[in-house]
């Protein structure tokens, strides 16, 4: 405000100088002063609309970002893009070829997923081959024939999970929405923080809520999913873990038999949303 009553001050002055010449020389007042004369009054009407407009420049400042959506995919319409999209040739560790690895599974890799270091194509096929898809080079395509049966009675060809076309109408992501629902839904609810509890000492602390879209959602939920496989289903045939899963039920009940004994009523179940488990 100081810095414009100073400036206003000295074209008041410059402006009252020109009038003067005019007057003495008899020549008429320049374009200058008339220009002068306007600028001061857009000086005036500058510091009164900034005397009230800090409270509303501050609202704007505190109202969140709404994210950018991502622009469309186009290349991911194309029907073989899933067999013959480029993958693996960044730092990303995947392959078409084989089952998952160690190195594609570890914490390293995973983190690339949140910080949107590698493709949606990329994502889909760790995703794909961790679910039991097996990629074909001869007929270039994916079979099911390692599939967890649960989920390959739902999806015997690999659903996209992310939306790799970008593309959110509704016609064009349900599709892929409820198969990421799907997915989500096969987590155990003791592995529902994996993300937290696997990826912070690597300096992920999550996504701000104004900057969430359907594709960083979808690719958190993945990762989350990629990290309860790897710590409970990976290296497992679907034997073992059905029987592992019925050890873990036994032992449950015999634990929650134990505390009604000693409490000497009947324990109250916990609720736990509902698993519908891929095995």
């Amino acid at each position: 405000m100081k810095v414009h009553a100073a400036y206003g001050a000295l074209l008041l002055s410059v402006a009252r100088c020109a009038g003067a010449f005019s007057s003495v020389s008899g020549f008429p007042a320049t374009r200058s002063s008339a220009l002068v004369t306007t600028t001061l009054r857009a000086q005036s009407d500058d510091d009164s609309e900034s005397s009230s407009s800090p409270p509303a420049a501050a609202a704007a400042a505190a109202k969140p970002a709404v994210p950018t959506p991502p622009e469309p995919f186009l290349p991911a319409l194309d029907q073989s893009y899933s067999v013959k999209g480029d993958i693996g040739d960044k730092d990303f560790v995947i392959s078409r070829l084989g089952g998952p690895t160690v190195d594609e599974l570890s914490n390293e890799n995973l983190l690339r997923i949140l910080m949107i270091e590698c493709s949606d194509l990329e994502v889909n096929t760790l995703v794909w081959k961790c679910l039991g898809y097996r990629f074909d080079p001869d007929k270039e395509e994916w079979n099911d024939s390692e599939c967890f049966p649960k989920w390959r009675e739902r999806y015997p060809s690999p659903p996209d999970l992310i939306g790799m076309s970008r593309i959110y109408s509704k016609e064009q992501d349900s599709p892929s929405l409820r198969s990421n629902q799907a997915l989500v839904r096969s987590i155990p609810a003791d592995n529902k923080q994996s993300l937290k509890t696997h990826l912070k000492p690597y300096g992920f602390t999550g996504y701000q809520y104004a900057e969430l879209t359907p594709n960083k959602t979808r690719r958190a939920q993945c990762a989350n999913w990629l990290l309860y496989f790897r710590e409970e289903l990976f290296g497992y045939t679907v034997e073992e873990l059905q029987e592992r899963r019925r050890l873990k039920r036994e032992a449950e009940e015999a634990e929650k038999k134990r505390l009604e004994e000693e409490e000497g009523k009947k324990a109250e179940d916990e609720w736990k949303p509902p698993v519908k488990e891929v095995f």
